[in-house]
């Protein structure tokens, strides 16, 4: 059995003149890996320990953890992840420290128009395209997306079965013909994945789109382009779906959310997009009770809308 390094001292941990700082995170990786954490979360965290350590910070020094967090111009909320992962990584090593806290201020997020997002994906390459385009027509996280395999995706009943992460639901959303189509033409590179080999990570792919994005802002003279990211999608489809049924339980389901809670969001987000703008009250129907209870209660037929049936009652 390996002697457990001697780290804890009077400021939580002590200097180790022989550390192997690479080979500590990798033994970090590990741990959180047997922990049971997703690959994204072992990402991240890793990624900031590596950043600090880059920039002078010592693992084993608590301290100088401290002082490179505070010289980063980074957003509270990414200080505060970076807090949580030494933490982390110090429950595994069997130290202690008095972590910093940092106050962060929750912003609503940006939502682009309906047609800047498909300038975006027209003017992408053909595999980012491609990927824009399932992001925006179901809503999922980049993440879900990126780890998809051919087996997924039912062409014949138009369907692809999303897998959940981040402790979501799993769920099954149907495909427009455009997109069916587009996905059969994507070249199958990666054999039985869509997007990528197995392992590797989406931040490669979200380094593509930061540039081919910044190409496509400036041919446009749109800046607002630049504000568009993997996750804006999945914040664009709540507030559109919420915006369209005001079914909040709905749009929690498509999400894949466990917890009303995270489905509020969109609601803010939609009062602030089309405050003013809405005369009506919407519900969705899936099954025949549910289409008599609406038809009894006043409420008229719109359309069909992704497998279920839209209603709407004038407000009074």
């Amino acid at each position: 059995m390996e002697p457990q390094t001697e780290i804890k001292t009077v400021a939580g941990v002590s200097p180790t003149q022989s550390l192997d700082v690479k080979g500590k995170i990798l033994e970090y990786a590990w741990w959180l890996k047997k922990d049971g954490k997703s690959e994204a979360t072992i990402e991240g965290r890793v990624k900031l320990l590596q950043v600090l350590t880059k920039r002078g910070a010592n693992l084993y020094d608590p301290e100088t953890i401290k002082d490179t967090i505070a010289k980063q111009t980074w957003s509270n909320g990414r200080k505060n992840n970076a807090v949580d992962a030494y933490s982390s990584f110090l429950k595994m090593a069997g130290g202690t420290w008095n972590p910093p806290q940092y106050q962060t201020v929750r912003k609503l997020p940006f939502i682009p128009k309906e047609t800047e997002i498909d300038q975006l994906i027209a003017g992408c390459t053909q595999r980012m395209a491609t990927f824009l385009q399932v992001l925006k027509e179901t809503g999922a996280r980049c993440g879900e997306i990126w780890q998809l395999k051919w087996d997924d995706i039912d062409f014949e009943s138009k369907v692809i079965n999303i897998t959940a992460e981040k402790h979501s639901n799993p769920r099954v959303v149907h495909l427009s013909n455009k997109l069916l189509d587009i996905l059969q033409k994507l070249p199958k590179t990666y054999e039985d994945r869509i997007f990528s080999k197995p392992n590797m990570p989406v931040d490669h792919f979200g380094i593509a789109l930061s540039h081919q994005r910044k190409r496509l802002a400036h041919k446009l003279q749109n800046p607002r382009l630049l504000k568009i990211h993997f996750h804006t999608f999945r914040y664009w489809k709540g507030t559109m779906l919420y915006h369209e049924t005001k079914d909040m339980y709905y749009v929690m389901q498509r999400l894949g959310h466990k917890q009303i809670k995270n489905t509020l969001l969109y609601v803010q987000l939609q009062e602030a997009l089309f405050q003013g703008e809405t005369n009506y009250i919407s519900k969705v129907a899936k099954t025949e009770n549910e289409i008599c209870s609406l038809v009894e209660a006043g409420f008229e037929y719109v359309t069909e809308f992704e497998g279920a049936k839209i209603f709407r009652k004038r407000k009074l």
